[in-house]
């Protein structure tokens, strides 16, 4: 079976695989679906959302149901700020209201639908989800680079399993996302 990883290149600069450049307006099948990327860098510099037959957006760890993403796993918080906010209030207000949002990760039970999935529309996020509701550019900086949970212990790691540089068995990667949400800011 082939496998075929595609990439933001600003993220993969230290990737020891093969694998693809996926750039802004890229569009690629997957199986029966249509998937566009949409570079949305906030989290980090080459960060890329999915929109899925024009219904979804997979959002990665820039927006959550009720949190928006930090930009500081990399040290760069102060820098990486203004291209959070951009994509936040610029890249994802220009999308549909109606995509549904699907974010990597979730904070708690509250953030869940009845029937146990965790998304909303855009245009649901863009009224309740104080992190897109900071109209202030200095207030949102504030907001975000002065509340900053510690950074996930396994962080470094997890980056070199993504990157190739480091192999662990299946079962213990999935062992290392386990737990709460450290990649949200809220």
């Amino acid at each position: 079976m082939l496998t075929y990883h595609y990439l933001p290149p600003k993220d993969a600069g230290e990737v020891v695989f093969e694998f693809n450049p996926i750039n802004d307006g890229d569009e690629i099948t997957v199986g029966n679906s249509k998937v566009k990327a949409v570079y949305s860098p906030g989290h980090t510099i080459g960060s890329t959302s999915f929109i899925i037959d024009n219904a979804y957006l997979l959002t990665g760890d820039i927006l959550f149901v009720d949190s928006i993403g930090r930009p500081d796993l990399a040290g760069k918080a102060e820098d990486w700020v203004g291209d959070l906010r951009n994509t936040l209030y610029g890249t994802y207000k220009e999308l549909a209201d109606d995509l549904v949002v699907l974010p990597a990760h979730y904070m708690g039970v509250d953030e869940m639908n009845e029937d146990g999935s965790v998304s909303k529309k855009l245009g649901v996020l863009y009224q309740v989800n104080h992190g897109l509701n900071i109209q202030d550019e200095s207030e949102f900086r504030r907001a975000v680079t002065e509340n900053l949970p510690p950074q996930p212990n396994s962080y470094e790691e997890i980056r070199q399993l993504n990157m190739g540089n480091l192999k662990r068995p299946e079962e213990e990667q999935g062992e290392m996302e386990i737990g709460p949400n450290r990649c949200a800011i809220r």
